[in-house]
């Protein structure tokens, strides 16, 4: 988060970029502009906004329905890295905020993500590096669960809200490098920690566990093992696939697993289309598989 802040502290001008890829169908590019460093260290930013429109299919998702929505999608990333021959130190800031429209005139804040990565890596062969990471997950507004009441009416729950819940997974191990296309990192020593600001939610639910948190706390603490891949490939300059799996494995419990998958074709130099592809399991949260599927479509433009 510092790195961002600096960024954001030493920009002075901003200027236009080409058009680059993006997991989304509108996007606009800017880089701000770092002062000189020491000949072996480099500093590199990025900015990227973009707005969609896609359809939303929704598999056991919680108290979700599957079908007839419609998603407008904005997406906004910033990067930050310092990086010398043999260190680099990356920051990612992701947020994704999705209003979904229903048949029935119901909208809501569905797709509300809001990521910070955090990478060290200290490389000590061609394709080996000690790596340390954390990944920061939370989301801004509330989340409701909606039913038909009696009489036609509808019955909105609350299911989760800002800080409600955070989840940090911790990792420390090595990391290998996948031919310039993306990289494996294999957390020997990995922590999950799961945060809720909102003690009222057990209540508001009618539950009494969330996240894995017993009623009366509000956080939980879980040591295991992590793997992360990470794989962003262009293919023939008109495909990009970008992968991103995230697996923890605490000491009794399953294995929890966040799968993002995307593949996106640019028609020209203004339309692009998008088909991606989003698993999660937790068995705190569901014993159920729940997957996203979400197909995109729009006006590509850049300043």
């Amino acid at each position: 988060m510092a790195g961002l802040l600096l960024a954001c502290l030493l920009a002075t001008r901003l200027v236009a970029q080409d058009l680059r890829w993006d997991d989304s169908a509108s996007t606009l590019v800017f880089r701000p502009a770092l002062p000189k460093m020491p000949h072996r260290i480099t500093l590199n930013n990025e900015f990227d906004y973009s707005l969609s429109v896609s359809g939303y299919y929704c598999v056991n998702g919680e108290g979700d329905k599957t079908a007839g929505q419609l998603a407008f999608l904005q997406n906004l990333k910033c990067k930050f890295v310092i990086s010398s021959k043999h260190f680099h130190l990356t920051n990612d800031l992701v947020h994704i905020l999705g209003l979904v429209y229903y048949v029935d005139s119901i909208s809501k804040f569905q797709t509300d993500e809001n990521t910070l990565t955090t990478r060290i890596t200290c490389e000590v062969a061609k394709f080996l590096q000690f790596t340390a990471s954390s990944v920061i997950t939370t989301r801004i507004f509330n989340s409701w669960d909606v039913s038909q009441g009696a009489g036609g009416s509808v019955v909105k729950t609350i299911s989760s809200s800002f800080l409600t819940p955070l989840i940090c997974n911790f990792s420390g191990g090595f990391g290998i490098n996948l031919m310039k296309a993306g990289m494996l990192d294999i957390g020997i020593s990995s922590a999950k920690l799961t945060y809720i600001q909102d003690r009222g939610i057990f209540d508001k639910t009618g539950r009494d566990s969330f996240y894995g948190i017993e009623k009366g706390r509000n956080s939980c603490l879980e040591y295991g093992m992590s793997l992360h891949l990470l794989i962003d490939w262009l293919v023939m300059k008109k495909i990009q696939w970008s992968c991103d799996l995230l697996l923890f494995k605490a000491d009794k419990s399953s294995v929890d697993m966040t799968f993002k998958n995307l593949f996106a074709y640019r028609i020209n130099r203004f339309l692009k289309t998008s088909l991606q592809t989003r698993l999660f399991y937790d068995e705190d949260v569901s014993r159920k598989l729940r997957m996203e599927n979400l197909l995109s479509f729009g006006f590509d433009f850049h300043l």
